[in-house]
């Protein structure tokens, strides 16, 4: 995965989830995992699979593509 698209993502739910006021363990119950996991989501170190990607978007109500969106 090009590392300007994951930089983007991860930018982006860290802005969202601060936005909506959501803990890392919020996001992380939603699609159900541990906390641990957003932490690397957040740090660039993991690319979640599609399923949690639009799980990610609904609970946020955007489309999925705005996530990816500079």
């Amino acid at each position: 995965m090009n590392e300007q698209v994951v930089e983007i993502f991860r930018k982006n739910i860290i802005r969202l989830r601060k936005r909506y006021g959501c803990s890392c363990k919020q996001l992380s119950e939603l699609l159900g995992c541990d906390s641990s996991y957003i932490s690397k989501v957040e740090n660039g170190r993991i690319l979640p699979p599609l399923d949690k990607i639009v799980a990610i978007a609904n609970f946020f109500e955007i489309e999925f593509v705005d996530l990816f969106k500079d």
